[in-house]
């Protein structure tokens, strides 16, 4: 296989080997955050990164979780403002993996040029920032009209070809692995996460749970005696406390994190109700 000019016949033993331990072990996960750290952990280690940047929603420079993990660390990372601010923008890849057919692992370099990526705003910030200045991004190869996948940050030298021929290997298991973690994240779980953990007060839980029920922002208010105004200030709140931008993702968010169970059923007056218009 020829990457650049350098050839690359094969990955070493090894690293099928690493590939094989993360699927037995997201197939024996019990829940959502016990897969991404699994795969955090191999992809740094496999690829030699530092942070590792998941997507899985619509990115825009407002707004959109992004989750990252460190290597060494169990546990997601926060990202300063400024820093998520110039991932979300997603240049270069934004403009690639938007635009064109193409889910092959690339580089930020490779895609807008060495010299251009080195001089960009978005790099020159990363490396202030987080200390990196190469990405890889490995999108899932069926991702539908949002772009889902991962980027791999790290300092000095760019991915080597054997590095981009073990994205290219390891797509299809990540893109099971993700698929993997969405049904577990429709299971049940039997210990919700405490909402005062990601700062939410009674109030905004409350309102979150109605949400989740699919209730406009009218019915909710119905259902909590309170304003719609109200309603629309403790939304705010619930997009900005868990790194969303709309309801559909806030409610994603809020199931993978533990602190809804399941999608509550509407009862059959709010469906008929919801269906009449948005309402809010």
């Amino acid at each position: 296989m020829d990457h650049g000019g350098e050839t690359v016949p094969y990955l070493p033993t090894s690293a099928y080997k690493r590939m094989l331990d993360l699927a037995v072990g997201v197939l024996e996960a019990g829940c959502p955050d016990d897969v991404w750290p699994l795969i955090s952990s191999e992809l740094l280690q496999s690829l030699d990164g530092t942070l590792l940047l998941r997507k899985d929603v619509e990115w825009t420079p407002a707004g959109g979780a992004v989750t990252a993990w460190r290597r060494g660390s169990p546990e997601p990372d926060v990202l300063g403002a400024e820093a998520a601010r110039h991932i979300r923008e997603g240049f270069p890849f934004a403009g690639h993996y938007g635009t064109t057919p193409d889910r092959a692992p690339r580089t930020a370099a490779e895609i807008a040029g060495e010299r251009t990526w080195r001089r960009s705003g978005t790099a020159v910030a990363l490396r202030e920032e987080l200390g990196t200045d190469q990405m890889l991004g490995i999108p899932l190869p069926a991702s539908g009209s949002t772009v889902q996948g991962f980027i791999i940050h790290r300092a000095g030298a760019d991915f080597r070809p054997q590095e981009r021929l073990y994205a290219a290997q390891v797509q299809p298991l990540l893109s099971g692995a993700a698929a993997q973690a969405r049904l577990l994240g429709h299971c049940r779980r039997t210990e919700r996460t405490d909402p005062a953990r990601y700062g939410l007060t009674p109030r905004e839980t409350a309102v979150l749970g109605a949400l989740a029920s699919g209730l406009p922002a009218t019915g909710i208010a119905r259902r909590l005696r309170i304003s719609e105004r109200t309603v629309h200030k403790h939304l705010q709140n619930l997009y900005r406390k868990l790194d969303t931008v709309d309801r559909l993702s806030t409610v994603l968010r809020a199931q993978e994190l533990g602190l809804l169970t399941a999608p509550a059923p509407a009862r059959s007056g709010e469906r008929s109700r919801r269906t009449a218009g948005p309402g809010g």
